[in-house]
């Protein structure tokens, strides 16, 4: 089973429109993919509906093996520079590294490393979206027109705002004729800026995949472009500095950020490297950490991540109406699925969450797991729980080959923590 999609799209990551930002990837694209204002307003206080998350504990959850955990974070050493993962909750604990930091000093990898989040973005955009949903400064029913006029072609149906989010919107997607894709120009121009608005009206100029808004699902990029630009346009404050504020500060997330120009990583982290071909047939790692934080948005730490999917699942964040939101996954194809994707042909994403049920061995049934993975130049990374926080996963490893084409180790990970 793969976690992730194929698709002939590859996605790139959101900038903004008064700020300097890049493009990159907010998504978690496929082998094939190379791709990659004012002060922040005050901090809002979360609310607790710690009744609308709690699921029933999943009975199949195997025992932790910390031995097949230390095996697929090592399984890759030609792929990869570092590892770090770690394993939460009152059905096992667990955190280990493989690799180094640093491929000139050999320094180890920090188990309180912070790295840069990639797609995994989304699920915070996806959680601010919600809130302002329950605060009725957007309906999810109306059209992403309403709010946003002149953004879509005139020719374009009415493309609700729920679809924007749960990946349904029939919106077309950036190919990698768009911007740079080959390792030489993703090196050269990862500073580069490019606006949200820039990077949906060049999205928009090819065909939409599938006719009717809503009748399908298939991963991409563009609709969380235009999410972001609806928070702007709501709050009036740039889609990180909304995260910053009702997210980051409540639940005292210290090692967590949504720069908007910073182009570093602050604190411990392992670098991240791309492989570069050369004129003798053999590649050179560069180093990629530094790119305008559009590459990778967020920045967060494995220990961060956990702490923000325990209060997601328990409440915290969204009321009841929009904690039903958060796990409803449509009840409609996925475009080019098939049996071994995760919603076997069907639809597997919600608003910002996909899940996903691992299979089990010797007749017992799989688990149930809901997260995000992530990536971008350097850095591949996810976070998933099951429904009830008994086991809980956040990782990070350093590709060398760009951003999100070892969904193979992301497969190994996600199965050592919570396969029998």
């Amino acid at each position: 089973m793969t976690f992730e999609p194929s698709s002939t799209y590859r996605p790139i990551a959101p900038g903004s429109r008064r700020r300097r930002r890049t493009w990159a990837v907010l998504s978690s694209a496929v082998a094939a993919a190379m791709v990659i204002g004012g002060a922040a307003p005050a901090s809002a206080t979360p609310a607790t509906h710690p009744a609308a998350a709690i699921r029933r504990a999943d009975s199949s959850l195997p025992k932790l093996n910390p031995q097949a955990l230390q095996e697929a974070i090592s399984s890759a050493p030609n792929r990869v520079t570092g590892v770090l993962a770690r394993v939460s909750g009152p059905a096992g604990k667990w955190t280990g590294t493989y690799g180094v930091a640093d491929i000139t000093t050999q320094q180890p990898v920090p188990l309180d490393g912070r790295f840069r989040l990639g797609s995994v973005t989304k699920t915070f955009i996806a959680t601010v979206m919600l809130q302002l949903a329950a605060e009725h400064r957007v309906d999810l029913d109306k059209p992403v027109q309403h709010y946003l006029p002149g953004v879509m072609p005139a020719d374009y149906p009415p493309i609700p705002v729920r679809t924007l989010l749960n990946f349904t919107s029939s919106l077309p997607e950036l190919t990698a004729d768009d911007m740079p894709s080959t390792p030489d120009a993703i090196v050269q121009h990862r500073f580069d800026d490019h606006p949200l608005s820039e990077l949906v009206a060049k999205a928009v100029r090819h065909d939409r995949p599938f006719t009717e808004p809503g009748s399908m699902q298939i991963y991409g990029a563009t609709g969380y472009y235009v999410a972001g630009m609806l928070v702007e346009k709501l709050t009036g404050h740039s889609y990180e500095q909304e995260i910053t504020r009702r997210i980051l500060r409540p639940l005292h997330l210290r090692h967590t950020t949504a720069p908007e120009t910073d182009p570093t990583i602050p604190g411990p982290h392992a670098h991240g490297y791309l492989a570069v071909p050369q004129s003798d047939g053999k590649s050179k790692l560069v180093d990629v950490t530094e790119q305008n934080p559009g590459a990778g948005g967020m920045i967060s730490t494995t220990a961060d991540l956990d702490r923000f999917l325990t209060a997601l699942f328990r409440g915290r964040l969204l009321a009841p109406a929009q904690m039903k939101e958060l796990f409803t996954v449509p009840g409609v194809p996925y475009l080019g699925g098939s049996d071994q994707d995760p919603g076997h042909g069907k639809a597997y994403y919600s608003a910002g969450l996909m899940r996903v049920t691992i299979p089990g061995s010797d007749g017992r049934p799989g688990v149930t797991v809901w997260g995000k993975t992530g990536s971008t130049y350097g850095y591949t990374d996810g976070m998933f729980t099951t429904s009830d926080l008994r086991r809980r996963l956040a990782y990070c490893f350093n590709p060398v080959t760009g951003g999100g084409n070892d969904m193979a180790l992301v497969n190994q990970i996600i199965t050592a923590a919570f396969a029998p």
